[in-house]
C-alpha cells in the first residue's frame, strides 16, 4: 500500500516508522526545512520538502497513486485543505486527518475527510485513565459526527443503584450499550438491576454527555 503523509512532527515521525515497519511504501512531505533535514537523515529520499497544500508538491509526491493520504501537521487548516486537494484533485479514496480543535471536527466530516483523528480527545482520554476511580472515560468516537462511546463507573451513592434499566430516564439521544459487572458483560435488558461499581458503556452525544453522567452517578 502506498501512503502519503503530510507533516512530520512527532506524530508524523512515529507514524512513518510504524508504517515502514509494517512494509508499506510511504512518502513524507514536510514544509519546515530544519525538520525536513532531520527527517531526511532518518528516512532518506522518501522525505520531500514542500507545502502539503500545493497541488504540484502533492503531484511530485505521487498523490495520484496513493492508497491513503494522512495529514498530521499542527494546523487544522492545512490538514483540511491538503486532504480536500488529495481527494478532489487526485482522487485519493482514503483521507485521514488530524484535528486539534474539537470545534472543527464536524466540519472535517462535512467536507469529506474520511477519517478524523481528534488529538484533543485522545489526550483527554489518556488523562482520564490516570484519574483514580476513573469516573468517566471516553472510549472512542463514532464515525457519525458528534457521537461518542463512554464508560461510567457507578459510585455507591448514585441514585440509580438498585434501579432497573427501564427505570432510568436517559437523554433522548443516549443509550446504554453494555453493563459490566465483575468483569462480565451484561446486555442492557429492562429488568437488569444496576449495582454500585458497575461500569456502564454508553453511546451519547457531546451535548448530552454531562447530563448522562449526572443521571448515572447522581453527581450534580
Amino acid at each position: 500500500m502506498y501512503i502519503l503523509i503530510i507533516g512530520c512532527s512527532t506524530i508524523g515521525y512515529h507514524l512513518a516508522k510504524s508504517l515502514l515497519a509494517a512494509g508499506h511504501e510511504i512518502t513524507i512531505v514536510e514544509k519546515n526545512p530544519v525538520r525536513n533535514t532531520l527527517m531526511w537523515d532518518e528516512f532518506g529520499s522518501i522525505v520531500i520538502q514542500g507545502d502539503g497544500t500545493n497541488p504540484q508538491t502533492l503531484q511530485s509526491a505521487g498523490a495520484a497513486r496513493a492508497d491513503s493520504f494522512i495529514a498530521v501537521t499542527g494546523s487544522d487548516e492545512i490538514n483540511l485543505i491538503a486532504s480536500q486537494i488529495a481527494k478532489n484533485k487526485f482522487g485519493v479514496k482514503n483521507t485521514i486527518s488530524l484535528v486539534k480543535d474539537t470545534k472543527n471536527e464536524q466540519l472535517f466530516h462535512m467536507l469529506g475527510v474520511d477519517s478524523v483523528i481528534n488529538s484533543t480527545h485522545h489526550i483527554v482520554a489518556s488523562i482520564e485513565e490516570t484519574i483514580p476511580g476513573k469516573p468517566l472515560l471516553h472510549l472512542a468516537q463514532s464515525k457519525i459526527p458528534g457521537l461518542e462511546l463512554i464508560s461510567i463507573s457507578i459510585p455507591e451513592d448514585s441514585s440509580i443503584v438498585g434501579q432497573s434499566i427501564k427505570e432510568i430516564e436517559l437523554p433522548p439521544h443516549s443509550f446504554i450499550a453494555i453493563v459490566m459487572k465483575d468483569n462480565r458483560a451484561e446486555p442492557p435488558i429492562d429488568n437488569l438491576i444496576i449495582e454500585a461499581h458497575d461500569e456502564i458503556i454508553a453511546v451519547t452525544t457531546a451535548d448530552e454527555e454531562t447530563v448522562m453522567y449526572e443521571i448515572l452517578t447522581g453527581v450534580l
